[in-house]
């Protein structure tokens, strides 16, 4: 999926140099409730994924865009990547910037992990990327949350199931 953007940037790998200000971006676009979802205790302590996790620049240089993907597994074994949060910056909006940051992350999930990728959004942004609803009950998240926001794509260079059980925070070695 493409959309014409009217928006200058450059997307780079995310980096511990861009944690202030994505932390500073997400409080910005989420406010404070943003810790209190299901969602964020999925990253709590968790690391994200470096090398599928992107931020956007601005030609300036300033932080406009970020989005993240985390390592999971179930409790049945299944490995998998919670993808958020992402978030443009408010000036940005609107152009396709949170799309472009989306497709970076995918593009490189596929390629560097082969993992199916989870998250909670809104099916009619995240269909086009291939995302599908759970089934209910299928994925259990560590709190609660919408069940028809709860979303999945599996990775196109495998035939995997749709992961089930409950998602947990995976250690990285």
């Amino acid at each position: 999926m493409t959309q014409e953007l009217t928006a200058t940037f450059d997307l780079f790998p995310d980096s511990a140099a861009h944690d202030a200000g994505t932390e500073a971006l997400y409080a910005l676009a989420f406010g404070p409730g943003r810790h209190a979802k299901a969602a964020a205790r999925l990253r709590e302590g968790n690391s994200c994924r470096r090398d599928v996790s992107f931020v956007a620049l601005s030609t300036e240089g300033h932080l406009i865009g970020a989005c993240r993907l985390w390592p999971l597994v179930t409790d049945q074994g299944d490995k998998a990547l919670f993808l958020g949060p992402i978030a443009v910056a408010p000036d940005q909006q609107g152009q396709g910037l949170g799309g472009k940051l989306v497709e970076a992350c995918l593009a490189a999930s596929d390629s560097r992990t082969g993992l199916p990728v989870i998250l909670v959004g809104d099916l009619a942004f995240f269909e086009p990327y291939g995302f599908r609803r759970v089934l209910k009950g299928q994925i259990i998240l560590p709190g609660p949350a919408d069940p028809n926001r709860l979303l999945w794509r599996p990775s196109p260079s495998l035939d995997v199931a749709t992961p089930s059980g409950k998602l947990l925070i995976q250690a990285v070695p």
